[in-house]
């Protein structure tokens, strides 16, 4: 009798709040009761006009043996269409009982109270850029408004997004975004989207010309010194004993991770622009390599690999003084793969540069650094070979041509008049 008669209530798990959007969602709930068993579990909506029940559940048991059931998961699934009748702030009330004797043999009682908003209505997005002219492999920037805080906000282009920033000296709501057209996509048809907190998602457009350009393309021949040197420090153990299947190991697997690292380590983008103006070229460098190409490498006439070059590989002097191309926080300095000895800068607004094969780095991540200022010397680390910098620009998710960002007029235009509060 006195084991039948216990007082410990079961016990529930659920989120701390609910917020449904117009695609729905569902709510996750635990309950147990490891003592006298599992009774009933119920589940409603608290509001204003009254209730909407959601779950009521009786589990097997008598008041002799208790229950047979001590721990009980369930997902519910919340459709917008049956609770429109919902009205003002809510509550979601789950209600769990055991079979203990307790409380006249109805037994424990357990409740949980967690509020509960619906949200159906998607965020007003209004472009405020007019006619705007980007090119395949460029860059763009836009200034928006929306209408409440949102989840995420910015440009989607295909599959990428670019997130948006608050556009500086202006009021709440009013929004910027830089964005890029990867070079692979011909016909690519920007648009300005934004998500609330609900899921719920509105999209904009506005008149873009997107100018086609042809991407370069070029073989690059690779000698036997560099697949028995260069190669193996890469490829690491367990690399095949084939140097040209080492190589494409190289590029294509270990690229791939490196350029995932790249975008993790440069997402977090601050949302306060460090420059003010173009970016700037390595000084009394010469361009061995042009942005996106689309490389082929030979060993002894036989094609072994391909990938992408999304950047510019450029030449001075052996260990040259490497310069930040403009005013941003480091961040990172290390070693990177492919990169080899590797900086990389955060510009702000989703804007980064990346400086690779570099003999010696001067700077460590969080450093604030100057235009002009020194990041290290010139090298071959990495998958380099020889001497050179690989100088890249990361807008988002996309790598967009420097030599737009390289050009004071077209930043001006292009960007900077887009940055300023929006006129009268």
């Amino acid at each position: 009798m006195w084991i039948r008669a216990e007082g410990s209530p079961p016990t529930l798990e659920l989120p701390e709040a609910l917020l449904v959007g117009a695609a729905g969602g569902t709510l996750a709930l635990a309950a147990s009761d490891p003592d006298a068993g599992l009774r009933s579990l119920d589940v409603r909506i608290r509001h204003a006009e009254g209730e909407v029940p959601l779950l009521a559940e009786s589990f097997p048991g008598n008041l002799i043996s208790g229950g047979v059931r001590s721990d009980h998961r369930v997902e519910i699934p919340l459709q917008p269409e049956g609770l429109r009748a919902i009205q003002g702030n809510a509550v979601l009330v789950a209600t769990a009982r055991d079979w203990s004797w307790r409380q006249l043999f109805s037994g424990n009682e357990a409740v949980a109270e967690v509020p509960f908003t619906l949200d159906v209505e998607p965020p007003k997005v209004q472009v405020e850029s007019g006619l705007t002219y980007v090119r395949q492999g460029g860059a763009g920037a836009v200034a928006y408004r929306v209408s409440e805080p949102t989840a995420f906000d910015g440009v989607q282009v295909g599959d990428r997004h670019f997130r948006g920033y608050p556009r500086p000296g202006a009021a709440e709501g009013e929004r910027i975004a830089l964005f890029g057209i990867p070079p692979e996509l011909a016909n690519a048809k920007p648009r300005v989207i934004a998500r609330d907190e609900a899921g719920n998602e509105a999209t904009a457009t506005w008149p873009v010309v997107v100018k086609p350009h042809a991407q370069p393309r070029g073989n690059v021949n690779l000698p036997q010194r560099f697949l028995d040197e260069v190669v193996p420090r890469l490829a690491g153990a367990g690399a095949s004993d084939d140097p040209a299947a080492a190589f494409h190991e190289v590029n294509t697997r270990l690229r791939a991770e490196n350029e995932a690292r790249i975008r993790e380590l440069l997402a977090d983008s601050s949302p306060t622009p460090h420059f003010d103006g173009a970016l700037e070229q390595l000084r009394n460098s010469q361009v061995t390599s042009r942005f996106a190409e689309q490389r082929t490498y030979m060993v002894d006439g036989r094609a072994i690999s391909n990938a992408t070059h999304y950047g510019y590989d450029l030449a001075a002097t052996a260990a040259a003084p490497i310069t930040a191309a403009g005013d941003g926080t480091v961040a990172w300095a290390g070693d990177l793969g492919i990169y080899g000895n590797c900086v990389l800068l955060d510009h702000g607004l989703g804007l980064g540069s990346v400086y690779g094969h570099l003999s010696r780095i001067d700077v460590k991540q969080g450093d604030r650094v100057s235009q002009g200022q020194t990041l290290g010397l010139s090298g071959a680390t990495g998958l380099a070979g020889g001497d050179h910098l690989h100088f890249a620009v990361l807008l988002g998710e996309a790598y967009v041509d420097p030599i737009e960002w390289w050009d004071e007029n077209w930043v001006q235009t292009h960007v900077l008049e887009r940055l300023g509060p929006p006129g009268p």
